[in-house]
C-alpha cells in the first residue's frame, strides 16, 4: 500500500518544474493568510474597539492592510526562493533587469498613468471607494507620508507576488504568454467578489487589461521595479483626482 502510494506521487510529480510548482503553492497559501488575517477586516475585528474614532479607525485599518500585503506577500518568500524554488532573487523580479528599459517605462508612465486614472476617476463607485484610508490621510504631511509610504509597501510586495516570484519560473519553463495570462487571472479574481476583497465592478475588469499589461512589463524589463512603479503610480492618481473632485 505504501509502495503503491509513493510510485503514485513519483509519478503526478515526475517532469514537473520544482520553482513553478514552489512559487504556485506559495501564491495560494499567501494570499489564504493575507485574506484571513492581513486585510482591514481582520483589523477592525482584532483592534477596532480600541478606536472612539472611526475616521482614525479607517486610516490605521489600510496602514495594516497595506503593509501586510509586504509581510505576507514579501517576506516569507525570501527563504522559500532560496531553499524550495533554489532560484536566485533576480531571477524573480528582484534584479534590475534590463535597466535602460525600465527607465523609461516609469518616465513614460508618470505621464500616462495619472491620464488612465483621470479616466476612472469619473466611476461613482471609484469616488466613494478611494483614496481608502478616507478623508484623515489628508489632514497632516504625517498622515499623508505614511500612508503612501505603505500604499508602496503593498505595492512592491503585489507585484512581487503576482509579476516576480508568481510570475518569473513560470515563464521561464512555459514562455510569457501562459504566466502573463495566469497572473492576470488570479490578480483580477483577487480584484473580485469571488475571493471575497469586491472591489468595484470598473476596477476587477480593469485588473484584466492592467495585469496584460504589467506582467509585458514585467517581462521584458526582467524586474518588478518598473510594473510596481506603473501600479503605485495608478493608484497615487486615482487617489488624487478623487480628492480633488
Amino acid at each position: 500500500m505504501v509502495e503503491t502510494v509513493r510510485r503514485n506521487i513519483r509519478e503526478v510529480v515526475r517532469g514537473a518544474d520544482r520553482a513553478t510548482v514552489t512559487a504556485v503553492v506559495y501564491m495560494t497559501l499567501a494570499l489564504a493568510c493575507y485574506y484571513y488575517f492581513g486585510i482591514q477586516d481582520f483589523f477592525v475585528k482584532t483592534f477596532g474597539a480600541r478606536f472612539a474614532d472611526p475616521e482614525k479607525l479607517l486610516y490605521w485599518q489600510y496602514i495594516y492592510h497595506n503593509f501586510m500585503a509586504f509581510a505576507f506577500f514579501f517576506l516569507p518568500a525570501l527563504p522559500v526562493v532560496k531553499f524550495g524554488a533554489k532560484r536566485g532573487f533576480a531571477r524573480v523580479g528582484l534584479g534590475s533587469g534590463e535597466k535602460k528599459l525600465g527607465g523609461k517605462i516609469i518616465l513614460l508612465a508618470l505621464v500616462v498613468a495619472p491620464l488612465i486614472s483621470l479616466s476612472a476617476a469619473g466611476d461613482p463607485e471609484m469616488k466613494a471607494l478611494y483614496p481608502l484610508s478616507g478623508a484623515l490621510v489628508f489632514r497632516s504631511a504625517g498622515c499623508f507620508l505614511l500612508y503612501y509610504l505603505s500604499l508602496g509597501a503593498y505595492y512592491f510586495g503585489w507585484e512581487f507576488l503576482f509579476r516576480g516570484f508568481g510570475f518569473f519560473p513560470m515563464c521561464d519553463k512555459y514562455g510569457p504568454a501562459l504566466a502573463i495570462a495566469v497572473s492576470t487571472m488570479i490578480s483580477a479574481l483577487v480584484h473580485s467578489s469571488i475571493a471575497g476583497f469586491g472591489k468595484p465592478m470598473a476596477e476587477t475588469f480593469s485588473a484584466v487589461f492592467g495585469g496584460f499589461i504589467l506582467g509585458f512589463i514585467a517581462y521584458k524589463s526582467r524586474s518588478i521595479y518598473p510594473s510596481m512603479a506603473v501600479h503605485f503610480l495608478l493608484g497615487f492618481s486615482l487617489d488624487m483626482y478623487t480628492r480633488l473632485f
